[in-house]
């Protein structure tokens, strides 16, 4: 939309919103589907996960996976993008598969990856899950954006 800045290197994926002034970094990757609110800024090196949603006037400066719903002025995770998810017809059965996984990935006395692995074990059928997961075991050079 109007006065959206994509500086050098980035890739941007299909289908993709940026709202009005928001701005990407450098080497930014943002997967198909995403929506970054207006007045939003990505540091460089950020990747946002295919269907994540950024609200406005966030400054996201870690990755956000995939489905992700980020938001704040140091953006937090707020939880899924559910009603993304609805109005793209994902089946109800992934939705609960992803809700689950993301409570057993962002909660527990476990490292970030032990939780990762616990998810893979439980999920191994769910491709919304495994895309997360895949998204996860991805280069990062920033962390993960994790809720409050």
């Amino acid at each position: 939309m109007v006065a959206a800045h994509v500086a050098h290197d980035c890739l941007v994926g299909n289908n993709v919103i940026l709202v009005n002034n928001a701005t990407l970094g450098g080497h930014v990757i943002i997967e198909d589907f995403a929506i970054i609110g207006g007045l939003s800024a990505v540091h460089q090196f950020v990747r946002i996960g295919a269907h994540a949603m950024i609200g406005g006037a966030s400054g996201v400066e870690t990755d956000i996976i995939p489905f992700g719903s980020a938001t704040g002025n140091r953006a937090v995770l707020q939880g899924l993008n559910l009603t993304g998810m609805k109005r793209r017809d994902f089946p109800r059965e992934e939705i609960h598969a992803l809700r689950n996984a993301y409570k057993m990935l962002f909660s527990g006395d476990e490292t970030f990856q032990e939780r990762a692995e616990m998810v893979a074990a439980e999920y191994p059928g769910s491709e919304v899950v495994k895309s997360v997961l895949a998204f996860i075991n991805g280069e990062t050079k920033r962390g993960f954006c994790q809720p409050e």
